[in-house]
């Protein structure tokens, strides 16, 4: 299956960024952690025997909730071999192989029939995206009435035009607007039934990571990182100056959106 550029992980060989810890280190990180993941289940009104594709599925934790809790079958879908062998192990731990199945996809091209899914979820991944082919693409495996539930990082104001150079250099996501992330649904054939966006909270993100992956693994992936060669030079840049401010407006202009949407067309 072809991979888009825009999901193409970084090599050893570049630039390390905050976010290649998911795939490197084998962790969890979704805005809001399991509080937004819960809340945006409920928003979405998934309930027992639907059919839900989980997009972008990270390590699994999502993709085992809806099983465990909300009694669905689910397609965890991601484009990522080493989160996906996370994701196997814990849908093992967690006894629902018999209601999850897994499959290496690109959210672009998704190998899905049209009209399969009742809802799909993602969390952090189309601003990873070229957003409008994505969110298509979801709108095309949905059946008529069905649900998307995303939940994406959002600008709480408009950003200085820096700040968008500097996350262009540090990770390699577009981050939008409220507005501009409804104008993306809506224009891929969707009613956006809600949207609701929360400032960022580090404590309760840090705490709430700690719950996903337990202190083990947190450790683990610490100390991979303190000894990777390209964390450290990326954390010895990351000292200067202007990389200290642009992260501090960074803090203060963004925040995370649960955005609830049903297919129309």
């Amino acid at each position: 299956m072809q991979e888009n550029e825009k999901l193409k992980t970084v090599s050893e060989e570049e630039r390390f960024t905050i976010y290649d810890a998911w795939e490197r280190f084998g962790v969890t990180k979704h805005w809001g952690t399991i509080t937004a993941t819960r809340r945006l289940i409920e928003m979405c009104n998934i309930a027992s025997g639907q059919y839900v594709l989980d997009i972008g599925c990270g390590t699994g934790y999502t993709a085992c909730l809806l099983a465990k809790d909300f009694q669905v079958d689910v397609v965890a879908a991601d484009i990522r071999s080493k989160v996906l062998e996370e994701a196997k192990k814990k849908i093992t731990r967690g006894n629902v192989g018999n209601k999850v199945g897994m499959i290496k996809a690109d959210a672009h091209n998704l190998p899905f029939q049209s009209n399969t899914f009742d809802a799909v979820i993602a969390e952090s991944v189309l601003a990873f995206c070229d957003k409008t082919k994505v969110a298509s693409e979801v709108c095309r495996v949905l059946k008529p009435d069905g649900v998307f539930g995303n939940n994406e990082g959002t600008y709480l104001k408009p950003p200085p035009a820096k700040l968008s150079s500097f996350l262009s250099k540090w990770v390699d996501f577009q981050l939008l607007q409220e507005d501009e992330w409804r104008a993306v649904y809506m224009g891929a054939g969707f009613e956006v039934v809600s949207s609701t966006v929360y400032p960022f909270d580090y404590i309760k993100q840090f705490l709430g990571e700690l719950r996903v992956d337990g202190v083990r693994r947190r450790l683990s992936a610490w100390l991979k990182a303190f000894f990777d060669p390209s964390v450290r030079r990326t954390i010895f840049t990351a000292t200067d100056r202007d990389t200290r401010r642009e992260l501090r407006q960074f803090l203060s202009h963004v925040g995370y959106g649960l955005y609830v949407s049903r297919k129309v067309r």
